[in-house]
C-alpha cells in the first residue's frame, strides 16, 4: 500500500533515500473493461510529473492497446518489436507531453493476447533497463483476469484496481482480486472508484468491495481515492488529448491530482464535488 508512515520511518532511518534509486512499478487494472482505466493511467502520469517524478507508461494491454489513442499518437514501433527482438526497448519508447515516455502496445495482434511465461519474463527483464530514465513505471494492464494481467500485477510493487458504481464492475473487481490472491500475497491492493457523483457514493462502492474482500479473502484493500463523473472526460477522449492537458481545472483531473499526491505520499484533502445546476439551485434557496 501507499503507506506514508512506513515511508517516513524508512527515510528517518536512512533505509530509503528521498529520491528512490529503484524504479517504482505500479500496475493499474480492472475486473471489466470500460471503467476508465486507461484515462486514469495517462492522467495520473501527467499529475505525477508535477510531483517531479519521471514517468514511463507501459501499455500492458499488449493485444488491444489504447494508450497511444489516448495521447493521439501513432508510434512506429511497439512491444511486438521488443518481443521478437527486432528493436531494443530504448528504440520503442515514444516521448509525449511533459517528458513522459510511452512504451506502446500493439492493437489487434492476437499473438500478443496471451504471452508465454518466457516472453513475459523477457519483457520484465527489459523493463529493468528503464531504471536509469524513470522513477515510476505505470503499467496499463488489460481488463479481466487473463494470464498477462495476472503476471503483470503479480510482479509490481503496487496494484491499483479501478472500479465504478455499477454492480458488474464491483463484482468483477472482486473476481480480479480473488484471482490475484491465489497467485500472490496480494497485500498491495489499492482501489480507485471512478465516475462517482460524490464522496458518499465513492465510500459506499469501496465499502461494498472492501467488505467482500475482507470477509472472503482475508485481505485489506486501501482506498487510494475517487474521481467524480465529469463530462469533460468524454470530451478529452474524443479529442484524443488527456484531461490533464485539455482541461486541467476540471473536477475529474483535480481528483486525479489528489490521487497522485497519495501515490507520492503527499496526503491532501480530496476535492469537493461540483453541485451542478441542482447544487446551484439548492444553495440559492438556502440564502
Amino acid at each position: 500500500m501507499f503507506d506514508q508512515a512506513s515511508r517516513l520511518r524508512k527515510l528517518a532511518s536512512g533505509q530509503e533515500p528521498a529520491f528512490r534509486k529503484n524504479m517504482r512499478t505500479i500496475a493499474v487494472a480492472s475486473g471489466k473493461g470500460g471503467v476508465g482505466k486507461t484515462n486514469l493511467v495517462v492522467n495520473l502520469a501527467l499529475a505525477l510529473v508535477d510531483y517531479n517524478y519521471r514517468v514511463v507508461i507501459m501499455d500492458g494491454d499488449v493485444g488491444l492497446a489504447n494508450v497511444d489513442i489516448a495521447f493521439g499518437i501513432t508510434p512506429r514501433y511497439n512491444l511486438r518489436h521488443l518481443l521478437f527482438e527486432e528493436k531494443k526497448i530504448e528504440e520503442i519508447l515514444y516521448p509525449v507531453e511533459k517528458g513522459i515516455m510511452v512504451l506502446p502496445g500493439a492493437s489487434g495482434v492476437s499473438e500478443l493476447a496471451n504471452l508465454s511465461k518466457e516472453q513475459l519474463r523477457n519483457v520484465l527483464i527489459n523493463l529493468g533497463r528503464l531504471e536509469k530514465i524513470a522513477d515510476i513505471l505505470l503499467i496499463d494492464t488489460g481488463a479481466g483476469i487473463g494470464n498477462n494481467v495476472l503476471s503483470f500485477i503479480g510482479a509490481v510493487d503496487d496494484v491499483i484496481i479501478v472500479v465504478t458504481p455499477e454492480p458488474p464492475s464491483i463484482t468483477d473487481a472482486y473476481g480480479l482480486i480473488k484471482a490475484f490472491s491465489q497467485l500472490s500475497d496480494a497485500n498491495n491492493i489499492n482501489v480507485v472508484v471512478n465516475r462517482v457523483k460524490n464522496k458518499k457514493e465513492a465510500l459506499e462502492v469501496f465499502n461494498r468491495l472492501d467488505y467482500a474482500v475482507r470477509r472472503f479473502l482475508g485481505l485489506e484493500p486501501n482506498l487510494l481515492g475517487w474521481v467524480y463523473d465529469d463530462p469533460q472526460v468524454g470530451r478529452s477522449v474524443m479529442q484524443q488529448k488527456p484531461l490533464g492537458l485539455s482541461n486541467p481545472q476540471s473536477q475529474a483531473y483535480k481528483c486525479i491530482q489528489w490521487i497522485a499526491g497519495n501515490v507520492a505520499g503527499i496526503y491532501l484533502e480530496p476535492p469537493t464535488e461540483s453541485g451542478g445546476i441542482r447544487g446551484f439551485i439548492s444553495n440559492f434557496l438556502r440564502l
